[in-house]
């Protein structure tokens, strides 16, 4: 912010001296670079202010046109009276600064320079108010899968599980566990928006396992997953969904398999 406001500060001064018939002072010119960037920054953070309430107040909401003349009055009104306090040590009194030819000229520059810092900023808090709508929306999204999961599923699964205590009590231990991490990665949560396909695949693993175990040879799914794609990020529990689906409107029996490939390009 501060290099932004330097820039400002050196374009003001610019216009300054190109009205003036003054030659270049140095020490005029450092005097006048602190002095304005003091202002500037002060201004920039009053902006700042205006511009995030006139986003969140309920005054505005709706009211596009509204907001605009609001913040374009308070932004002339403040660059003026910037510009007039800022350059009386340079003129004695605020009537010999008016009076003055370079008044016009720098209150004008100055309202430029603040519109210019006004936009900015606007443009700032609309992209995290953007950022912040699209991480809410997946945060819906993710918990909206979490409800997809079908009920008859933990039906079922207690089913298998009983029938496997009679018949395989390894077999039946080997499901529970995976049962029970299947449960344990459903409820846990997870408030991240988005999280690695490596601890995604990990839990589609155990999900397709828990399916194998109840269809037998009448599912089939194959992994490919490049080893460097495993870092990327994917929506928790969207592989999972897209299974349950697949086999939920296929048949799945051992004389016509259904075919799963979860795979990724890159």
């Amino acid at each position: 912010m501060s290099s932004i406001i330097s820039f400002q500060v050196l374009i003001l001064y610019l216009i300054q001296t190109l009205s003036s018939d003054n030659p270049f002072d140095l020490l005029m010119f450092l005097k006048s670079f602190l002095i304005s960037f003091f202002f500037l920054l002060l201004l920039t953070l009053i902006d700042y202010k205006l511009v995030l309430f006139a986003n969140t107040s309920k005054i505005f909401a709706g009211h596009f046109w509204l907001r605009v003349f609001f913040e374009a009055t308070i932004l002339v009104l403040l660059a003026s009276a910037f510009v007039i306090i800022g350059n009386i040590p340079f003129y004695g009194s605020i009537r010999n600064y008016i009076e003055s030819e370079a008044y016009q000229q720098s209150v004008v520059a100055a309202v430029i320079i603040n519109l210019f810092t006004v936009t900015v900023l606007e443009y700032i808090v609309q992209l995290r108010k953007n950022q912040k709508l699209i991480q809410e929306n997946m945060q819906i999204q993710y918990n909206e899968l979490k409800n997809q999961i079908n009920p008859h599923f933990l039906f079922n699964s207690l089913n298998i599980l009983v029938s496997l205590i009679n018949k395989d009590s390894q077999q039946a231990v080997r499901y529970t566990k995976k049962l029970s991490d299947f449960y344990r990665y459903v409820l846990s949560g997870n408030a991240e928006n988005t999280i690695l396909l490596e601890s995604e695949i990990k839990f589609i693993s155990d999900y397709v396992d828990i399916l194998q175990i109840r269809f037998g040879k009448g599912l089939e799914v194959c992994f490919s997953i490049n080893e460097t794609d495993m870092k990327h990020h994917i929506v928790p529990m969207a592989l999972q969904v897209l299974v349950e689906n697949a086999v939920k409107h296929n048949a799945v029996v051992s004389s016509n398999p259904l075919r799963i490939e979860i795979s990724s390009d890159g």
